[in-house]
């Protein structure tokens, strides 16, 4: 299964309001969730708490709960990723079982740059 048939974008019934962000849905069990500073910290909060619990959509179609969610974020969208990992742990949802940080380079205007970016994984309870 190809990178291009795994992302997908995240679905409207995760409250979504126009673009949503990329999401590679990975393998059934797994997750990654991709955190931006484009959408509110309550968006990702929700979205994370959908895919630990599972959902029914407005059209009767059941999305399942998967086992493992890993949330990044890079630079500004870290705080965003920590408040949805906290959350889902706090409410007794998920168990954050890693948190990985790194200082990747990337390209902003044609120089290179060190971006600070944080992996955090949760498991479901």
């Amino acid at each position: 299964q190809g990178l291009e048939r795994r992302l997908q974008r995240v679905p409207h019934w995760l409250g979504a309001a126009g673009p949503s962000p990329l999401v590679d849905m990975g393998t059934a069990d797994l997750i990654d969730m991709k955190v931006t500073t484009k959408k509110s910290v309550g968006f990702y909060i929700r979205s994370a708490k959908s895919f630990l619990t599972g959902v029914e959509t407005e059209g009767g179609e059941k999305k399942e709960a998967v086992d493992k969610l890993n949330i990044s974020g890079l630079g500004e969208a870290i705080n965003a990723a920590v408040a949805a990992a906290s959350v889902l742990e706090k409410e007794g949802l998920g168990k954050i079982s890693k948190v990985e940080t790194s200082y990747p380079d990337m390209t902003t205007g044609g120089a290179l740059r060190g971006c600070p970016r944080i992996l955090i994984t949760v498991e479901k309870k």
